[in-house]
């Protein structure tokens, strides 16, 4: 399966159960997690403790026979009522949703490195009739990383703006693939552009993802 075709079965799944080896903090069942699923586990490995695996302990059940029809019990329930078990898992989705911050913290402590280095919001810019005073202010400052530009053109490759100013020229694809991928924080528009939110909002680019320039 293609990393898209498990995200779309996960999304379509009420419960996810996995009787494997867990030798640490596995992705699949994370994602299952923050895909919506109750996660009915082992005690092998990593799914033994409340750190890796933080649901509560009726939904982690022995790998042996004696135990099945307890499994499967869980597993009915589940199916069953499942509006009145997801809120079981919701401490696990919120520590899933938080590991990247943590992590950036986690790297901050263990190494000697300036902690108040201020993070750099990286964006891209829609093309417009202002875009290159946009990049002009953006220039200046050094709370901005500019990744490029968002063009109805596909096979624009760079955008120049004179004063040697030029930037990649990305597709509403682009935006989305590197927004996903975590590569670009933010999409700024210019007042007026509502239809271009409108188009981010379909394809997938959340509310808070979108800015607003002032001119």
């Amino acid at each position: 399966m293609t990393a898209e075709e498990v995200h779309d079965l996960l999304c379509r799944a009420k419960c996810y159960i996995d009787f494997g080896n867990h030798p640490g903090q596995d992705r699949i069942p994370r994602e299952a997690a923050a895909a919506g699923c109750c996660v009915i586990t082992g005690r092998r490995g990593a799914a033994a403790n409340d750190i890796d695996i933080p649901i509560p302990a009726s939904y982690k059940f022995e790998d042996a026979p004696q135990a099945i029809p307890a499994i499967l019990a869980c597993l009915r329930a589940c199916l069953d009522d499942y509006d009145g078990h997801i809120g079981d898992f919701a401490g696990y989705r919120e520590m899933i949703a938080g590991q990247k911050e943590k992590f950036r913290h986690d790297v901050a402590a263990a190494l000697p490195i300036c902690y108040d280095v201020q993070k750099r919001q990286r964006v891209a810019v829609r093309l417009g009739p202002h875009t290159g005073r946009i990049l002009s202010a953006l220039s200046q400052r050094n709370d901005f990383e500019l990744i490029g530009t968002w063009v109805n053109q596909p096979d624009a490759t760079a955008i120049a703006f004179g004063d040697q100013q030029s930037c990649d020229a990305l597709s509403l694809f682009d935006i989305v693939f590197l927004h996903q991928e975590g590569r670009i924080d933010a999409v700024l528009l210019e007042p007026g552009a509502e239809k271009d939110a409108d188009r981010l909002h379909a394809a997938g680019i959340e509310e808070e993802a979108i800015g607003w320039v002032k001119l």
